[in-house]
């Protein structure tokens, strides 16, 4: 008696990625994390929209500029602008009313400034952007490179040297480091400036303001991505399918760039991700001490003055960012590996 074969569907021979196991689309996935992700953002709004009332400091007093001021606003005054901006109402209240004004596309006033909340946040995207791609783009290519090398030669004094720089790349504050960086290339060298931002643009000037936080957010990056490549490049070159390239007479840069890199590069993916994501939404520290004018000092002064309607539109991008990020790196996963099903 013969079986029968059910017929092929589409996903009856996976292209790398393309479907789950049970012959599901990665569509049905893609639809599942987003819906996760609507849950994570709303339970996160929740949180952050109680945490910021229950944090000591009084946003009413910082906009009327008590602390600037030897006098202190009268009550009336003090009531009056409390109601004015809705803090008068209990806390479940407020939190309805300030969904129901995102619910209709409205991302509110800043308490402070007075002006729309998201053309505050997009103009400081546009900043923080080019800052976490300089970072990002210096981190990886010396991260890589570094750890590329340091894993095809094992226990050498190049492999202890990149090692013990990786370490220092990891155990440096980000402050210290620019500091640093000022202190050597701007202040002794005179090559670079010391702060501030300057619009990319034809001249070169203009670049020049991107390398020193650039470098800062890199270092970092380069200690911890040096490490991770250096161990999945010590895992794969030791592989089957490595020795039986090297077997067929394969030179050494062809097995290392078309068979061992792309293997492991799974778990640096997820750095680079995690470091994109955290980098571009939070790079508080960078930005304070060079003066960049981007999402990261923005969100420092929101804390400082109590600017609810900006910390939270602010959390919320940064969120977001870190979960599409998170979806876009798990997506990587099956083009880097046939092997992952998504479940």
């Amino acid at each position: 008696m013969t079986a029968l074969t059910p017929p092929p569907t589409a996903c009856s021979f996976p292209e790398p990625g393309n479907c789950r196991d049970g012959g599901r689309p990665i569509q049905a996935y893609i639809l599942r994390r987003l819906l996760q992700t609507v849950y994570v953002l709303l339970v996160l709004s929740v949180v952050v929209f109680w945490l910021a009332r229950l944090a000591p400091g009084d946003p009413v007093l910082a906009r009327l500029g008590y602390g600037f001021k030897s006098d202190y606003p009268s009550q009336a005054t003090i009531d009056a602008m409390r109601a004015e901006l809705g803090l008068d109402q209990p806390i479940p209240i407020q939190y309805l009313a300030w969904m129901g004004t995102l619910a209709r596309g409205n991302l509110g006033v800043a308490i402070q400034s007075k002006k729309p909340v998201g053309e505050l946040v997009w103009q400081k995207f546009q900043k923080s952007f080019p800052l976490a791609l300089t970072g990002i783009a210096i981190g990886v290519t010396l991260g890589v490179t570094l750890g590329v090398i340091a894993g095809t030669r094992p226990f050498t004094w190049l492999d202890n040297t990149i090692s013990t720089v990786s370490l220092f790349g990891i155990a440096a504050p980000s402050f210290w480091v620019g500091l640093l960086l000022i202190l050597f290339f701007a202040v002794w060298l005179g090559w670079f400036p010391t702060r501030g931002y300057a619009p990319i643009g034809a001249d070169s000037i203009h670049v020049r303001h991107l390398v020193l936080p650039g470098l800062t957010i890199a270092i970092g990056l380069v200690g911890s991505l040096t490490r991770y490549m250096r161990s999945g490049m010590l895992d794969v070159m030791t592989s089957d399918y490595i020795r039986t390239a090297r077997a067929k007479g394969m030179a050494q840069r062809v097995v290392i760039l078309r068979h061992a890199l792309k293997n492991a590069l799974l778990v640096v993916v997820t750095i680079i991700g995690l470091e994109f994501a955290a980098v571009l939404g939070g790079s508080i520290v960078t930005e304070t001490v060079f003066q960049w004018p981007g999402m990261g000092l923005m969100l420092r002064n929101a804390v400082a003055l109590r600017d609810y309607n900006v910390l939270q539109i602010l959390t919320l991008v940064i969120a977001t960012v870190y979960v599409t990020v998170n979806l876009a790196v798990d997506i990587a996963y099956g083009y880097l590996d046939p092997r992952i099903r998504y479940e």
